[in-house]
């Protein structure tokens, strides 16, 4: 019995800590790539065995032969496959230092672009809310507001697809925004 209340115990630790835990992709020589809390994916070997998902450990796995890596964002329908051979695939604790959520100007940066500015609104029409606006380094600014939402780069609007990508002539802004709790992941990928 001690020891099946210890294996329940893990596997409830290993579900929060996967909720409260964002994906790092880290291949040599190229950019990292980030997503937000609760990214879905499968790791799959080249038998087509699927021998890694968001819910297991280790929270570090090291790449060193070939893999396809699926990746299920949370704000696109579209899942982003990898072909890695090299690198690693992180489990990063959300309290780490690099929550963007806990920084402000010269704070985390993102392929060398920083949130300057966040301001957070209450909103009228849902209560208990928060609206955002977030003004980045590369001159984009995002505005989230009861559930209504637009981007504009140096003052001329910019498309935002999903939830949310805000793709610009230099690169794309990936962000995720929970206006209940006022959670903000981001990651900036250039072109």
């Amino acid at each position: 019995m001690k020891t099946i209340v210890i294996l329940l115990m893990m596997m409830l630790c290993s579900l929060g800590f996967t909720q409260n835990s964002y994906l790092k992709i880290s291949e040599e020589s190229k950019s990292s790539v980030s997503y937000p809390p609760g990214t879905k994916f499968e790791l799959i070997n080249s038998n087509g065995d699927i021998i890694l998902k968001e819910t297991e450990i280790p929270m570090v796995y090291n790449i060193a032969e070939s893999y396809t890596l699926n990746v299920f964002p949370p704000y696109k329908k579209e899942t982003d496959v990898y072909s890695l051979t090299n690198g690693k695939i992180e489990l990063i604790s959300y309290d780490n230092p690099m929550n963007p959520a806990n920084h402000t100007k010269g704070g985390y940066q993102s392929n060398g672009v920083s949130l300057d500015k966040t301001t957070f609104t209450n909103s009228e029409i849902n209560k208990g809310q928060s609206n955002v606006t977030m003004e980045f380094s590369n001159g984009v600014i995002f505005n989230y507001a009861d559930g209504e939402f637009n981007a504009t780069l140096n003052g001329e609007t910019v498309d935002v697809k999903g939830k949310y990508l805000i793709t610009t002539v230099f690169g794309i802004i990936k962000i995720s925004y929970k206006p209940s709790n006022k959670e903000i992941w981001w990651v900036y990928e250039p072109i």
